[in-house]
């Protein structure tokens, strides 16, 4: 649903552009050879300038969702080897911190889901209580033992400090001020190209469908990546699922 408001906000923000630059080309209508020169130029260098920007906010998110990808693949690790290393202390802590881990393992794989939208909140109000259970379990079956302390701890640390790092990478997005510039400096373009049209008094149509269907593509697919819980490009939880399954 969010993809999709998305798609048409930025459709309806180029057709209104579009149209308003028209009108007001058409208000302006006289024969001006000076100002038709400056015209082509200023057009020219706004949509160089927002196929530049396009291409820098498109390369920031491109490397976010990489970086995303990256610490999921990291936690996962991280979750499968606490698991493993689980089976070197006694019981009860040897069970009650694999369960810990079995079910931490199980929220995130639902938090990277689809299905898991919705849950975002709840599951990340358990991870606390989640990580206190696992702490607590490892200290205890590991007390007074220095050897097999440096053996159990260690993953189960890295699992606690990757979950602040993974909750502030999914928190880091392009600047609102670069997005609102980009944004506005597509509404420019556009504008200028329907200001033009207005001077000659001619719609070109197909033309400029092609060029907003391209401007406003590239514009879903810059903000579409750089927030990957929202719309339809997502990062994976399969590496997560891979784990659990091996979690018996």
């Amino acid at each position: 649903m969010i993809e999709l408001l998305v798609t048409l906000g930025l459709i309806v923000g180029l057709v209104a552009s579009h149209e308003l630059g028209f009108r007001l080309g058409s208000a302006s209508r006289s024969a001006d050879e000076l100002l038709d020169r400056q015209l082509v130029l200023v057009r020219a260098s706004t949509a160089a300038l927002v196929a530049f920007l396009i291409g820098f906010a498109f390369s920031g998110a491109a490397s976010r969702f990489i970086d995303r990808l990256d610490i999921i693949v990291k936690e996962a690790n991280a979750l499968g080897t606490a698991y493993l290393r689980a089976d070197v202390i006694t019981e009860p802590q040897r069970t009650e911190l694999k369960a810990a881990l079995k079910e931490y393992t199980a929220d995130r794989v639902r938090l990277l889901s689809r299905e898991g939208r919705d849950q975002v909140e709840a599951l990340l109000g358990k991870v606390g209580g989640l990580h206190e259970r696992m702490w607590k379990a490892a200290t205890k079956g590991t007390q007074g033992d220095a050897p097999l302390m440096s053996v159990v701890l260690p993953p189960i640390n890295e699992v606690i400090d990757l979950h602040s790092e993974h909750l502030a990478m999914a928190r880091r997005h392009l600047p609102v001020p670069i997005m609102v510039v980009l944004l506005g400096t597509a509404a420019i373009g556009v504008g200028m190209i329907g200001f033009g049209n207005g001077r000659i008094g001619r719609r070109f149509s197909a033309l400029d469908s092609v060029y907003g269907a391209v401007l406003a593509a590239a514009l879903w697919m810059t903000i579409d990546l750089d927030y990957p819980g929202m719309g339809l490009i997502r990062v994976s939880n399969r590496v997560v699922a891979e784990t659990l399954a091996t979690m018996n």
